[in-house]
C-alpha cells in the first residue's frame, strides 16, 4: 500500500498527517513549534528536527517504511524565510485547477529521506511598491491557499466566491467562477480581539473572556458594530467600561459587544476590497466555528450588499490538511 504525508506549519504550531492513498488518516502528530521558534533561535534547525521526529514517529507507529511514502507535501510558514526552505509567493491571479504545476520539489535528507514537495503561497499583484495606495491593495498568504483549495473542492466552481477564513488574522480570498484566486485581503481582527481581552482597561469589564455560543447575543454584536460606525473604534471600546461600571450589562453581553466593535472593521474592509464589481451575485463561504464565525455569518446575512452567505462549521479534518491531500493526489496523478 502507498501513503502520503502532509505537513502544515504555522507561526506557533506544526501538524503532520499520515494518509492512505484513498484519503484516510492513519495517524497524526502536532507540536508547538513554528516560524516563531526559528525567529527566536535565529535558525530553522529545531523546526527541521521536530518535523523529522514527528514523521518518523508516525511511520514507526503504523509500521510504514520510507519507500511506501509517495510524497511529503508541506505548506504554510514552512515555505517562508523562517521555514525549512523559502519559496517565492505566486502572484495572483492563480488558477487553482493547475496549482500542482507550481509545486517545488526538494531533497532535504535531514527532514526526510525522500523527495519533499513544497506548496507555495500567493500574493496580490503589486504595481508600485513606492505607492502607499498601491500597497493598500497588496496582500500575502501562506497556508490559506491549501485551505482554499479544499473549499473549492467542496463547493465547486461556477460562481464568484469570497472564502472567509477566520483566525488570528482573518483571510478573505476572492475566487472567480473558474476557480482562479484573484486576490486576498487580511485583517488583524483575531489578534486585535485577543489584545483587547487581555491587555486593555476593557479586559476586566469582559472578565478577560471571549464570547461563546452559549452566551451568544447578536443584538449586542450589532450594537458594537453600530457604535464603531458612530463613535469610532477607540470610543466604542471605552464605552465597554462605562456600560460595565454604570450600566446593567452582563460581562457576557459586553463580550459580544466588543466582538461587534472589532468585526465592524472587517465589514468595512470587505466592502472596500471591491475585487468583484457585482456583489449581489457573490457567494460568501465562512469556514469556522464558534461565536467569531457565527457573528460574521449573521452580520453578513443582514447586509443588503450580499445575498448568498454560507457557514461551514464542520471540520473533522483541518481543511489545510484536506487541501494538501487533494493537491497531492492531483500532483501524483499528473506525474
Amino acid at each position: 500500500m502507498n501513503y502520503i504525508i502532509t505537513v502544515d506549519g504555522g507561526t506557533s504550531n506544526t501538524r503532520t498527517y499520515l494518509w492512505t492513498a484513498d484519503g484516510q488518516i492513519l495517524t497524526q502528530r502536532s507540536q508547538a513549534i513554528g516560524a516563531k521558534t526559528s525567529a527566536i533561535n535565529g535558525s530553522n534547525q529545531a523546526w527541521k528536527k521536530s518535523i523529522h521526529n514527528m514523521i518518523e514517529s508516525m511511520l514507526t507507529e503504523c509500521a510504514v517504511s520510507d519507500n511506501a511514502i509517495q510524497g511529503v507535501y508541506m505548506s504554510g510558514m514552512l515555505t517562508s524565510d523562517l521555514g525549512i526552505l523559502e519559496v517565492p509567493h505566486l502572484t495572483a491571479p492563480v488558477c487553482m485547477k493547475n496549482y500542482q504545476d507550481h509545486l517545488i520539489r526538494v531533497h532535504l535528507p535531514e527532514v526526510f529521506s525522500k523527495e519533499i514537495v513544497l506548496i507555495p503561497g500567493i500574493k496580490n499583484r503589486l504595481s508600485n511598491s513606492e505607492s502607499l495606495d498601491s500597497l493598500r491593495r497588496f496582500d500575502i498568504m501562506r497556508g490559506e491557499e491549501t485551505e482554499t483549495y479544499a473549499l473549492i473542492e467542496q463547493y465547486g466552481a461556477g460562481q464568484n466566491t469570497i472564502y472567509i477564513l477566520p483566525g488570528s488574522h482573518n483571510k478573505y480570498v476572492f475566487v472567480d467562477k473558474n476557480s482562479t484566486i484573484l486576490a486576498t485581503s487580511t485583517t488583524l481582527s483575531g489578534e486585535l480581539l485577543n489584545s483587547i481581552v487581555n491587555d486593555t482597561i476593557v479586559a476586566s469589564s469582559i472578565d478577560h473572556g471571549f464570547p461563546t455560543m452559549e452566551h451568544y447575543n447578536l443584538e449586542m454584536i450589532q450594537y458594537g458594530c453600530e457604535m464603531h460606525r458612530k463613535e469610532g473604534i477607540g470610543r466604542a471600546l471605552f464605552l465597554t467600561r462605562l456600560f460595565d461600571r454604570f450600566g446593567k450589562q452582563s460581562k457576557y453581553n459586553l463580550q459580544n459587544y466588543v466582538l461587534g466593535v472589532v468585526l465592524e472593521s472587517d465589514l468595512c474592509a470587505l466592502h472596500n476590497a471591491a475585487f468583484f464589481e457585482d456583489t449581489t451575485n457573490i457567494r460568501i463561504v465562512i469556514h469556522g466555528n464558534g461565536a467569531f464565525s457565527h457573528a460574521l455569518y449573521d452580520l453578513l446575512k443582514g447586509d443588503p450588499s450580499f445575498h448568498n452567505i454560507v457557514l461551514n462549521n464542520s471540520e473533522e479534518i483541518p481543511i489545510a490538511a484536506q487541501g494538501a491531500y487533494h493537491l497531492a493526489m492531483k500532483d501524483l496523478q499528473m506525474h
